[in-house]
């Protein structure tokens, strides 16, 4: 019997067994095996942060067509968490699959189709028609850097079965390595019970997933501890080491030096507030203390537990906090430009009055299809997306608006290419400027493949390198990747192969739109500056002619003929009061207007109608070239 045939047997096996054991006091007990390679990555952290490692939980819930999501941290404690969704949850086939398959994902798999992973039309699709965010299959152990310990408590709709896994994970250890085939690791241990529904509860479907006994410096991460530590340690400088967060869910008794009572939280919502009014308060919150602060765009002023909750935010496949930057519509007054197929210049977008760029260019991209919402609520905050493009400038500039431009990739390669770049390309995206990015968090660019993204917003916009500093500063962008990249994003999801002819495609457009939304941005400043001059010229020649004619009407009388026909603003006057001026060298620019204003008042007193044409024309001069030194 082949490997992948023993393999198929031993879930068949287990899927039996959870079958027959219903109601049974006596659990189920296995094992976890898997391969050396896939435990070490799991279990030693294939993620950075503990953020990353929710993000998988609540993105396994989004691939199972969950509409709602609740987290329970337990927070300040962290002693124990809760993640419940409403998905389509598992039945005792797919439980087994999961539990003998770490690393052999069904997703986007034929597989899938009766594993009910995926949509039968399409295998890179949920049931329910969402581009799966999931791939390898080692999503759900995530929690591996949370716990060893967890429950997975799961039920399938038109099952009359639920199914309660707990698992108890073995540390890996480097040093078993040697001498043990690679394929062959027991990974945990795994007790399963099952119990028979009430016929009312046989449409019900979810899974709830239990963390118990975090990791010890899982706890320390999410409560601050190093952060409170040094911002309670004073350096040689006689100042704390670190500044406090300014804003945070506290501490527990006797976690920091000198406060044996804790320190009470300090959130930036109420209690009384309702779930997105407290997420539209953290956004706030992002955006004030990011304007006061000369840190680094570094969520300086949050504890990492409302870190967590904008990191969260920023990866899902949420709605937006206000609207889609695509749905922005033309009475907003933004300046909207295209990013053209070829030429050096960006293409005017004119949108008519209740036309956004979605509608005028067909653009597809949105956070969920039609009519399946997708709700995550953490300890009774409702995420979204924390990226909200304001209609009106954040400070002045000479730019009277803000500006969005829009462009999309249906088809990055050609037939022939196609093999060598590793299949199609498409994408849709954005860059929007306004004078001030808030909060600066959200300068740079954000690539979302399938909607969900493992990154932070790019400040260097893939690796731009023309110095811009200034104006990219002002610029904030997402590409929203339909079609491609997966195989440019490495396990961990918060980083790419940067050598992949996706990803450098997508560089090479990013950094061809930027240049074309910057010379354009310079563009409108150079107009606004130049007709800032012309109109400071005007004004001033105004002035100066509104002068001249008060000595003229003073010395002449108010009825008496004006000194000029038509005062010239180019070149100096050629007449005054009928008197001609015979220019050797007429003055230019603003010369021009003085030389006229002061032959006004030197004719006004009678004085260039005693000179020939020339000599006129050479007093004038001279008084310039006085008044000039």
């Amino acid at each position: 019997m082949s490997e992948n045939q023993t393999k198929s047997q031993s879930i068949r096996t287990l899927a039996d067994d959870i079958v027959n054991n219903v109601g049974s006091d006596e659990p189920v007990r296995t094992e976890l095996a898997t391969s050396q390679r896939i435990i070490a990555r799991v279990t030693d952290g294939i993620y950075r942060e503990p953020w990353a490692a929710f993000r998988e939980l609540i993105a396994n819930a989004y691939d199972a067509d969950a509409t709602r999501v609740i987290i329970e941290t337990g927070a300040p404690d962290f002693e124990q968490v809760i993640v419940r969704d409403n998905g389509s949850g598992m039945d005792p086939k797919t439980v087994a699959y999961i539990l003998k398959s770490i690393g052999g994902s069904s997703k986007r798999t034929k597989g899938g189709e009766e594993l009910h992973t995926v949509s039968p039309d399409d295998a890179n699709s949920s049931p329910g028609g969402r581009p799966l965010i999931g791939k390898i299959g080692i999503g759900l152990f995530a929690v591996a850097q949370l716990t060893q310990h967890f429950q997975i408590i799961t039920k399938s709709a038109g099952s009359d079965i639920r199914t309660s896994a707990t698992v108890k994970l073995r540390t890996h250890d480097e040093e078993r390595r040697s001498g043990v085939d690679e394929e062959e690791f027991l990974a945990g241990d795994v007790s399963i019970k099952s119990e028979q529904v009430a016929s009312s509860e046989k449409d019900t479907h979810g899974t709830t997933i239990v963390l118990y006994a975090l990791r010890p410096e899982i706890r320390r991460i999410l409560q601050s501890r190093q952060r409170w530590m040094t911002a309670h340690s004073v350096g040689d400088d006689g100042k704390p080491v670190r500044e406090a967060p300014r804003y945070h869910i506290g501490a527990l008794e006797n976690q920091v030096p000198g406060y044996a009572n804790g320190i009470d939280a300090n959130l930036p919502w109420t209690n009384k507030q309702d779930p997105l009014s407290k997420f539209e308060a953290l956004l706030q919150a992002a955006a004030d203390v990011s304007d006061w602060s000369r840190a680094p765009a570094n969520l300086e002023h949050f504890d990492e537990y409302l870190r967590l909750i904008w990191l969260l935010s920023l990866s899902l496949p949420l709605e937006y906090v206000s609207k889609h930057p695509f749905d922005i519509t033309a009475e907003s007054g933004m300046f909207f430009l295209e990013v053209p197929d070829t030429g050096r210049s960006a293409k005017e977008l004119n949108l008519v009055d209740g036309q956004t760029p979605r509608s005028a260019l067909g653009l597809t991209s949105v956070t969920r299809p039609a009519g399946m919402p997708f709700q995550v609520l953490l300890d009774e905050v409702e995420l979204r997306r924390p990226i909200s493009l304001s209609e009106k400038l954040a400070r002045s500039s000479r730019i009277p608006a803000p500006m969005l431009m829009v462009g999309k990739v249906e088809q990055a390669f050609k037939e022939k290419e196609l093999e060598r770049a590793g299949g199609q390309l498409a994408f849709e995206a954005y860059l929007y400027w306004n004078s001030k990015i808030i909060p600066k968090e959200t300068a740079g660019v954000l690539l979302r493949v399938r909607e969900a993204s493992g990154t932070l917003f790019d400040p260097s916009f893939l690796k731009y390198q023309i110095s811009e500093q200034n104006r990219l500063s002002q610029i904030t962008a997402e590409i929203y990747v339909h079609e491609g990249l997966d195989g440019a994003i490495n396990i961990d999801r918060e980083s790419f192969n940067y050598s992949h002819p996706h990803f450098l495609f997508i560089q090479k457009w990013l950094h061809r739109a930027l240049r074309l939304l910057i010379n354009r941005n310079k563009g409108i400043a150079n107009e606004d500056l130049d007709r800032e001059k012309r109109d400071r010229k005007t004004e001033a020649e105004e002035s100066r002619y509104s002068a001249a004619y008060k000595v003229w009407e003073r010395q002449r009388g108010e009825d008496s003929d004006p000194p000029l026909s038509n005062p010239p603003t180019s070149k100096p006057t050629e007449e005054v009061g009928g008197v001609s001026i015979r220019w050797k060298s007429a003055p230019e620019g603003d010369d021009a207007s003085k030389a006229s204003a002061i032959a006004i008042v030197l004719e006004a007193y009678g004085v260039l109608s005693q000179l020939d044409a020339a000599e006129r024309a050479a007093l004038i001069e001279d008084l310039l070239k006085v008044l000039d030194e």
